[in-house]
């Protein structure tokens, strides 16, 4: 089901951002760069920040809203996920599981399975992921594996919504290349490789012609079978931002001046 309630880019640019981990200062000069480079709608795909001991959310809800500019974000893996879903409830009691919510002023969730049009553009989300680098991280503070990894029903919910032209996700599917240079315990790959096929078999059923995800914090673009399939790296890096253009699908890494 395309909701009608998130807001549309009145430009036909649209910022995609990989992971800001709640890194305030950063994210605000993006979202301050942006919005002077004539961008007005972000969209940051997971590991975003949401944890409020930190109050990052808040405080890029201000810095949206001084700029002019709409932020959305993914869940990814690093979220406090039990809270999001709460607030998203209080926020809007009657929302469906994939509704976007506005969390805060100019500041959207956008769930997994999330349907909208932006221009003509269908536009489907699945965030989540595997955390592969649980072994540093503190359960309850910066770790909630309870609900990091998308469910058979997210996958449902992103397949629901029909055929789509775009697919913003966290993590990238299985789909015939492997990222280079990673090596993690075995059993850490099984649990992020079934990640990865729900990934690949949610493609397969929507058909979108580009994909874009972070979570990897490795830039890179390669295309299998007519899908462009483009990964962003983190925050302070050089390779974090593209802009996407919504008349023809092609993206242009975008740096801070």
């Amino acid at each position: 089901m395309v909701s009608g309630v998130l807001p549309s880019p009145v430009g036909k640019r649209v910022a995609l951002v990989g992971d800001t981990h709640a890194n305030a200062v950063w994210t605000r000069r993006v979202i301050e760069e942006l919005a002077a480079d004539g961008v007005d709608m972000v969209v940051q795909l997971g590991d975003f920040g949401w944890w409020p001991q930190k109050e990052f959310a808040k405080r890029m809800s201000r810095a949206a809203a001084i700029a002019g500019i709409t932020v959305c974000f993914l869940d990814g893996n690093h979220e406090d996920h039990e809270h999001l879903r709460f607030h998203a409830s209080l926020r809007r009691p009657d929302r469906g599981p994939a509704d976007p919510v506005e969390m805060y002023p100019s500041l959207w969730y956008l769930p997994r399975g999330c349907a909208w049009n932006w221009h003509g553009m269908r536009f489907r989300t699945l965030g989540g992921a595997f955390s592969i680098d649980h072994g540093v991280r503190t359960p309850g503070y910066d770790w909630f594996p309870a609900e990091e990894v998308p469910s058979p029903a997210d996958a449902e919910r992103a397949i629901s919504g029909g055929p789509a032209d775009v697919l913003l996700c966290h993590d990238h599917p299985a789909i015939g290349y492997r990222l280079q240079g990673w090596r993690i315990p075995e059993a850490d790959e099984r649990a992020s490789f079934q990640v990865k096929r729900m990934l690949a078999e949610v493609v397969e059923a929507i058909h979108p012609r580009l994909v874009v995800h972070g979570h990897w914090h490795h830039a890179y673009e390669i295309e299998r079978d007519g899908i462009t399939v483009k990964g962003l790296d983190c925050d302070g890096t050089e390779q974090a931002v593209a802009l996407l253009d919504l008349d023809t699908l092609e993206t242009q890494d975008w740096n801070l001046p």
